[in-house]
């Protein structure tokens, strides 16, 4: 341990002693490990590179072009139900116009029967059953404005 302490020791003058060499270089750009370095990045990117290509970009390729299909398919589906739509809109106003403009011609068809019916009824009403009852209380109601003016 002593020979351990002793050597830094010496490295430390050594340092001092000749400054730039072993304490103000930087190690990732020492030109020993720099050409090792490039290697294994160019050779790991591209492996990585070579295996995406050849192995997950096809998968996801088809995937894509499979929901391409899906979103083709189901926009003609929809253009499609769209057109339905509206021809059953377009169907479903007419038959409420039509069944409005019959429910309307009833109706008025029906008041235009019953004010018939009730002026045929009055009439007849007054003319035969209210007439003797009209005749009593006009009678009646002479007879009880005289007693008043009379009394």
């Amino acid at each position: 341990m002593l020979d351990l302490v002793k050597s830094r020791v010496s490295l430390k003058k050594v340092g001092n002693k000749k400054k730039g060499l072993l304490y103000n270089n930087m190690p990732q750009f020492d030109k020993i490990t720099f050409f090792n370095q490039i290697f294994w990045l160019i050779l790991i990117f591209s492996s990585f590179y070579f295996i995406l290509l050849k192995n997950f970009l096809p998968k996801i390729g088809s995937v894509l072009k499979a929901r391409n299909k899906k979103l083709l398919k189901s926009n003609s589906l929809a253009e499609q139900f769209k057109s339905e739509e509206l021809s059953v809109l377009a169907d479903s106003n007419r038959v409420f116009v039509g069944t409005a403009a019959l429910c309307r011609t009833n109706l008025f068809n029906g008041v235009d029967k019953s004010n018939n019916w009730l002026d045929s009824s009055q009439k007849t009403l007054l003319v035969s059953d209210l007439k003797n009852t009209q005749e009593e209380y006009f009678k009646s109601f002479g007879k009880i404005s005289a007693k008043r003016y009379l009394f």
